[in-house]
């Protein structure tokens, strides 16, 4: 399983790179989620009338 060790850094690497595209495969979908679902109620409130710009309303 484990590569000759000339080799160990390269293929490490690799690994640990792909780890990590795989990791941000999973987080960004769940960020972009976030962020629509607050701009979509911002949008509604604003539509109903209950947003304000006003900090101190």
């Amino acid at each position: 399983m484990i590569p000759e060790f000339e080799y160990a850094p390269y293929v490490w690497t690799s690994y640990g790179i792909f780890a990590m595209i795989v990791a941000w495969q999973i987080v960004q979908p769940i960020l972009k989620r976030k962020r629509l679902r607050a701009e979509l109620q911002e949008e509604l409130a604003l539509a109903q009338g209950e947003y304000s710009d006003d900090p101190n309303a």
